[in-house]
């Protein structure tokens, strides 16, 4: 459920709307000052802030101010009186989402909210799968190295880069790689998926649009390449964005020049622009699917992802860093691999790459007792386990579990002949009681009903 922070001295307003919002669905508080919502934001997950910029105290600006130092990205709505457009633009400059001129009917507010609300989630500003960004960069593969390497020279320019691999190899981690090594690493990084925004509003996420453009545009929208025009514009799945929006888009690339949806204006940007595709662009160019002119001014540089069955040496020190991140987080900080899980993670082809081994190490953290066992990893690799695990001992080790079956097996039969009594089958065996009793410890849990118990005692 979205929580919506209202923030109005006057308290029928506050109050009418408060009620709207609460019989539209949402969680809201609301309070009559900027200090009182400060203390808000600090002790509840707010979806959305709605703001009067004429407080008592700290004004609508300062609060902007105040909340953008430890919310960057929090969709905030500021509400100005009729016609103070200076008011509104300086509070878009200052984080602001949107304004909201007064006076309004309250139910008019709810399209306006969704749209803030909707926009924000489409626009993923910061890459929001941190688990990925922290895990995904690690790398013992020389491939993966060089394309670093070359990825930290690209940075340096502002030269477009297109990014080819299969999914989950980290493409998106690599854009993320060269923005924060670029000079424009303390601004915007705004990420967008051509292939899950319809084409009709994929412009709009491009470019923007004005009041009115068309159905639902309740309020003007500023695009995300006028959001990063001094910083970056990373464009995943480019191979599905449509060739009419290509045309648009290469436009806007080659003069540094957009028009918002419904607008007249030519408005300057400058942002970079890296893009990625799982698709081969030989087979797109050749159907249709990709414009080559357009491919051409997004792939100035090109760098190809492995996938990870090519960097097998990468998968056991990924995986034993993905094991220790999600056992902290799950509060299993002592956790580990089993020898044969660690054969069965190398041994895996992963189609889904990189994102396949970060859901199979969670999973089986989760399902885990004790140490990770090739059971708990949920992978499917038809093949005989037991031979695996025998093909992969050493003499020495090989002996030593012959020695253990063989010992676990005497003891059963001796045990089972004395109906249970240890003293006895210790006789049979011809050892003491106190190494029965030690190795019916070591052996709990592989003797059947013979097991040690807390009436055991080595005297």
């Amino acid at each position: 459920m979205d929580t919506i922070l209202i923030v109005e001295d006057t308290a029928p307003l506050r109050e009418a709307l408060h009620g709207v919002l609460e019989q539209e669905g949402y969680r809201v508080f609301s309070v009559p000052s900027a200090e009182e919502a400060i203390d808000l934001l600090t002790a509840e997950e707010i979806t959305c802030v709605l703001a009067d910029f004429k407080l008592t105290g700290m004004n609508g600006i300062d609060l902007v101010r105040k909340v953008r130092v430890d919310h960057p990205h929090l969709p905030f709505l500021i509400m100005t009186a009729y016609g103070s457009i200076d008011i509104a633009v300086e509070a878009m400059k200052c984080g602001a989402s949107d304004f909201i001129p007064k006076p309004f009917e309250p139910t008019h507010l709810i399209p306006i909210l969704r749209e803030v609300i909707e926009h924000n989630r489409i626009v993923n500003r910061t890459i929001t799968c941190k688990k990925r960004a922290l895990q995904g960069l690690f790398t013992v593969s020389p491939a993966v190295e060089k394309i670093l390497s070359q990825a930290r020279q690209v940075a340096r320019v502002d030269s477009p880069v297109l990014l080819l691999g299969e999914s989950g190899t980290g493409k998106e981690v690599c854009a993320r790689y060269i923005h924060e090594h670029s000079p424009r690493h303390d601004k915007p990084f705004i990420a967008l998926n051509c292939g899950a925004i319809p084409s009709e509003l994929l412009e709009s996420e491009f470019f923007g649009h004005e009041h009115g453009a068309f159905t639902g545009a309740t309020q003007s929208r500023v695009g995300v390449f006028e959001l990063a025009s001094e910083g970056t514009v990373f464009l995943d799945e480019v191979g599905e964005m449509s060739p009419l929006l290509q045309v648009k888009l290469l436009r806007a690339l080659q003069e540094h020049e957009i028009r918002r949806v419904g607008g007249n204006k030519q408005i300057r940007v400058f942002p970079r622009i890296i893009a990625a595709t799982n698709r081969s662009m030989d087979d797109a160019i050749a159907s249709g699917a990709m414009r080559e002119d357009f491919y051409f001014r997004i792939a100035v540089v090109t760098l190809v992802m492995p996938p990870l069955r090519q960097r097998k040496e990468d998968v056991r020190p990924m995986a034993e860093r993905l094991l220790k991140h999600f056992g902290g987080l799950l509060g299993k900080d002592a956790i580990a691999f089993d020898p044969l899980a660690l054969d069965v993670l190398e041994s895996y082809a992963w189609p889904g790459n990189v994102r396949e081994l970060e859901n199979v190490v969670e999973r089986a953290v989760l399902l885990a007792h004790g140490a990770v066992r090739a059971e708990d990893l949920g992978i499917r690799l038809n093949l005989d386990l037991g031979a695996l695990d025998e093909a992969t001992k050493t003499l020495p080790e090989i002996t030593a579990a012959a020695t253990r079956s063989a010992e676990i097996e005497a003891i059963e039969r001796a045990l089972a002949s004395t109906g249970g009594n240890k003293s006895r089958a210790a006789e049979i065996l011809g050892i003491s009681y106190k190494t029965l009793l030690n190795k019916v410890r070591e052996y709990q849990g592989e003797l059947g009903h013979y097991h040690s118990s807390s009436d055991d005692s080595v005297p």
